[in-house]
């Protein structure tokens, strides 16, 4: 029995110095440290492969249409700018007349069949047309944002369903080795029982613990499968590549300081809004501008009869019956509440950042001691087995041994995947992800 003790105490004391170092070298990059995972996807291999993927989705398409729409919008805007062009044909003819004065221009006028070219240039329009300009390229550089974090979505998106696929397969595969291992003790158990050599409850014990596990490893199973199947459906590839991240987590490149995207969105929609208090004003503002217009007289005659007019035009709103006053109040209020949604964004933005990197700290902090955990679980496992293979029957013992080895596996990984989503997620928050990912749309 002592010797069995040392032999522990000096595997674990070994195992501790191990995970001790391998923290050190390695405390800042994913999935490293766990011996039992030999295979790994370089960071830059996997930043390629993620990239490659999001192009495809319909997410990103939706996005790019939608910001071409607002792109095509500015553009209209700015043609405001610029003069109409616009051509008339006219076909006056009087079908019966009951004109006494036989003077009159109404007699001598002759029925026409006229066309004209118009050219109407506006000088000053209220502010309307630049009003309209300012407005139009704030809802371009609002889609232009909502494109961008699109894609940082789709990043984190992607990652969340690799790493499932990965760990889950990974987690799966484990743990029904382990139940390989214990399944040949579950026939040794009904034996001894039958032979008298085992206490009847030891037994339902060893059957209690023998059943939690393998509705466990059913349960990882169903998990693998669904992380499996969203892998292939996003990814668009039939298998899973079992190759975990070795993602380096570089603090240095969280800006606290930067804004989320819903904060630009609400300042840019603010912009937008302000604008409107002044397309509303532009309504009840004078508008003038230069006209020509050339007509062409009796077309239908071939004649050569045609002159050239043009001049000053000049619009002054009156009176509104105060519809142009409630219309000004009410883009006032609709900015004024725009304005105050950006410091809800502010608020929303600052508790979303704060919980996000509360979970990432405690994964960096957790993980040595997640580790070890599972390397003492690991350990004690392969004692008790050594054990059973010089002397004794340890079956309750292996079984609980096991489960929890699983556990610990499962509690470890989480927490892996934990620490590379809280540091891609604080990157989307602070709008650096496509910048990691090397994407840019601007």
């Amino acid at each position: 029995m002592r010797y069995f003790q040392l032999t522990y105490i000096v595997i674990a004391f070994l195992s501790f110095s191990t995970v001790i170092s391998a923290q050190e070298n390695d405390k800042n990059v994913t999935f490293v440290g766990l011996e039992e995972i030999s295979t790994h996807i370089s960071e830059n291999d996997y930043i390629n492969f993620i990239r490659t993927s999001l192009f495809d989705q319909p997410e990103f398409k939706y996005a790019v249409s939608l910001s071409a729409e607002q792109e095509f919008n500015l553009k209209y805007a700015r043609r405001g700018r610029f003069g109409t062009i616009s051509g008339n044909v006219i076909n006056d003819e009087s079908f019966e007349r009951n004109i006494q004065d036989t003077q009159s221009v109404r007699k001598r006028r002759d029925d026409s069949f006229d066309a004209s070219v118009e050219i109407r240039q506006p000088i000053y329009s209220g502010g309307k047309i630049n009003a309209d300009i300012r407005a139009a390229k704030s809802r371009a550089l609002n889609s232009s944002k909502q494109k961008q974090q699109t894609v940082s979505s789709l990043i984190r998106e992607a990652n969340e369903i690799y790493i499932n696929a990965v760990s889950d397969d990974f987690l799966y595969n484990y743990s029904t080795n382990l139940l390989d291992i214990l399944r040949p003790f579950k026939e040794k158990v009904d034996d001894r029982i039958q032979s008298g050599i085992m206490d009847p409850i030891d037994a339902a014990i060893f059957s209690v613990r023998y059943s939690r596990i393998e509705t466990l490893v059913y349960q990882l199973k169903s998990a693998a499968e669904v992380s499996r199947n969203n892998f292939s459906f996003f990814f668009k590839k039939s298998t899973v590549n079992p190759a975990f991240p070795k993602m380096e987590i570089n603090q240095s490149y969280i800006k606290i300081e930067k804004k989320s995207y819903e904060v630009d969105y609400a300042e840019l929609e603010y912009e937008e809004k302000r604008e409107g208090i002044k397309l509303a004003r532009s309504e009840y503002l004078p508008k003038f501008g230069i006209s020509a217009r050339y007509t062409r007289y009796d077309i239908d005659d071939d004649s050569n009869e045609d002159d050239i007019r043009g001049g000053l035009y000049l619009s002054v709103p009156l009176f509104s019956f105060g519809r142009g006053i409630a219309q000004i109040n009410s883009a006032r209020a609709a900015a004024q509440a725009s304005k105050n949604s950006i410091n809800i964004a502010e608020k929303e933005d600052n508790i979303t950042e704060s919980s996000i990197k509360s979970e990432f700290e405690n994964s960096i902090i957790n993980k040595p001691y997640f580790l070890q955990a599972f390397k003492d679980t690991l350990n004690q496992r392969q004692t008790i087995e050594y054990r059973l293979e010089l002397s004794g029957f340890a079956a309750n013992a292996l079984a609980e041994v096991i489960l929890n080895e699983i556990t610990q596996l499962k509690t470890l990984l989480d927490n892996e995947k934990v620490q590379l989503a809280g540091y891609l997620a604080l990157l989307h928050q602070n709008q650096q992800l496509n910048n990691i990912f090397r994407i840019d749309l601007k």
